[in-house]
């Protein structure tokens, strides 16, 4: 088995990164990881039980991947610490170390801290780290090969192309997509061009079809599902506060349309929206830009956490578009 003794994982992308670690972990020749994951930005970021798994050898080891997610915002502490600590590691441990601020031109966002350090140094000498960007319209081409090569699919020609194209440029929001496509080829398991319309705008994925969902009856269950797991790999608040930011900019679409104005938009999706709006009202738009500025001042001023957050917002988004009907009255 060859892999590196520890990993340094730089992509603001969550999706990659998981790509990443699923990749490195198959090549291992090991099927037994147990995969354990740390949050940097935790008010402990690295618990007694990451300091047990990391130093101190088992009888009966299992061989354990410690994921720490959102390791840029780790302090000089922790760094001096995990410096020391790498050094004595065993076989059946491999940390990564997830790196994912946002690049500033082409240089990669690595804290100062860290930088300093020898085990970053090491790793830089022997190659332990892996660098991207995120997707672009290349790299976005080569995601889409990789994905259809997994899943047995073959292109119409040109169909691959456009695509690629048409995919956003988040790894999350665009496998969401791919998930989409790839039930519209069926049994036939060939991506046609026209499947390519499949794809929502840039810019109201995923959270368009979060809005559309919130409409139907019944849709709670399902709404919840999408919320959970299409961004449980998101990066703590950043899937909350991007939601907040969208619900603002529906609320003034909403509003438009209750009101007979005329917003800018895709003439499809505001017909759509239209008989959404109408149910909805002055009321119910008033209503749900309250409920986004509550949720974006308990988090900031740190009054809930994330999930207590999440979970009020979602609760008064689904009574604001379904709202309880009156009981029957006994005849």
């Amino acid at each position: 088995m060859t892999r590196p003794k520890y990993l340094f994982l730089i992509c603001p992308d969550p999706q990659l990164i998981k790509a990443q670690i699923e990749e490195r972990l198959q090549a291992s020749g090991q099927t037994n990881w147990e995969t354990k994951t740390f949050w940097g930005d935790d008010e402990d970021p690295l618990p007694n039980t990451f300091w047990t798994d990391l130093t101190i050898k088992s009888l009966f080891p299992q061989p354990k991947v410690l994921v720490v997610r959102r390791a840029h915002t780790l302090k000089a502490e922790h760094w001096d610490k995990l410096d020391a600590s790498v050094k004595g590691l065993g076989t059946d441990i491999f940390p990564v170390f997830c790196l994912e601020g946002l690049w500033k031109g082409k240089k990669p966002p690595v804290p100062v801290a860290l930088s300093r350090r020898g085990l970053f140094k090491k790793a830089k000498k022997e190659q332990w780290l892996w660098e991207s960007k995120g997707l672009d319209q290349r790299s976005l081409t080569n995601f889409v090969k990789a994905w259809a090569a997994r899943e047995g699919l073959t292109f119409e020609p040109g169909a691959g192309q456009a695509l690629a194209f048409a995919l956003p440029m988040d790894a999350v929001a665009a496998r969401l997509e791919l998930d989409k496509i790839e039930l519209a080829t069926g049994d036939e398991r060939v991506v046609r061009k026209e499947y390519v319309d499949l794809v929502a705008q840039t810019g109201e994925m995923p959270f368009f079809d979060f809005m559309d969902a919130l409409s139907q009856p019944g849709a709670e269950v399902a709404i919840w599902k999408r919320v959970l797991d299409d961004h449980s790999k998101s990066a703590k608040d950043q899937m909350l506060f991007n939601l907040i930011g969208f619900l603002a900019s529906q609320a003034r679409m909403y509003w438009m349309l209750a009101n007979g104005e005329n917003p800018k938009g895709n003439p499809y999706m505001l017909k759509k929206k239209a008989p959404v709006a109408r149910q909805l009202g002055n009321r119910g738009v008033a209503r749900m830009i309250d409920l986004a500025l509550e949720a974006e001042l308990s988090l900031k001023t740190g009054e809930r956490k994330y999930e207590e957050a999440l979970d009020i917002l979602m609760a008064g988004l689904i009574d604001v578009f379904q709202p309880k009907r009156p009981a029957r009255r006994n005849r």
